[in-house]
């Protein structure tokens, strides 16, 4: 059985990731990052936390640390890179695939997916083996 809080923790950072590659967060990225969050995330989300709390709220509230914290691109990704390593193997396709769709919808929230975006997305899939 998957770790929800965990998976949704880790989406926070790949969805960081992508919005800080270019060393800033649009408005339009964080927009987009919340209604994915509300309106396909939660909704298809059946678990929560210890307070009921819904677990994809995990992917902003993780978010939103590391923007709070100035945390580095590279330290986000390195926390993603290791769990990946270590998960992707366990996560179901679905799981594999809503990771990457929200990380491509982020990353053109903002004049479309530049050079970076793209690489970093073909980096993430290949961590995820699709």
């Amino acid at each position: 059985m998957k770790n929800y809080q965990e998976y949704y923790r880790q989406m926070g950072n790949l969805m960081y990731c992508m919005a800080m590659i270019d060393g800033k967060i649009a408005v339009k990225e964080w927009t987009e990052l919340r209604r994915i969050v509300r309106e396909e995330l939660v909704p298809a989300e059946k678990h929560g936390d210890e307070f009921g709390t819904d677990s994809a709220f995990a992917v902003e509230f993780q978010f939103d640390i590391l923007e709070g914290n100035n945390v580095e691109f590279a330290m986000a990704w390195e926390e993603l890179e290791e769990y990946l390593k270590h998960n992707a193997g366990l996560l179901p396709k679905i799981d594999k695939t809503r990771l990457l769709l929200a990380a491509e919808k982020v990353a053109s929230a903002f004049h479309g997916i530049n050079q970076s975006e793209n690489q970093l997305l073909a980096k993430a899939k290949g961590l995820l083996k699709i």
